[in-house]
């Protein structure tokens, strides 16, 4: 799990770095010609993090280019929430929902 700023993505949502926002990989989203128009854009998913045993909630709202097919890149806020003491690069965390078929 990474962070990065959001703003304007993807889906066709403005979000901010304190929203709980995540954008996944590419070949996760798998982007129609219109990617606003993608089943997974606005779709929930759980994120836990094994180490601090706590469980949040992010909402799809971006594609991450640099990511591979399992990665995730999550708001800054977010992230401080997951992996208080990560440094911008916490491996380890689990995630699933609907959005993936989990």
């Amino acid at each position: 799990m990474t962070y990065y700023t959001p703003g304007l993505g993807s889906c066709g949502y403005t979000s901010d770095p304190n929203d709980a926002v995540v954008a996944l990989s590419v070949t996760m989203m798998r982007n129609p010609p219109d990617p606003s128009q993608n089943r997974r854009c606005g779709t929930k998913i759980g994120i836990w993090n094994p180490g601090t045993r706590m469980h949040h909630w992010a909402t799809v709202v971006d594609t991450c280019q640099g990511c591979k097919h399992f990665d995730i890149d999550v708001s800054e806020g977010l992230f401080k929430q997951v992996a208080p003491s990560g440094d911008g690069r916490v491996h380890g965390i689990n995630w699933g929902g609907s959005a993936v078929g989990g």
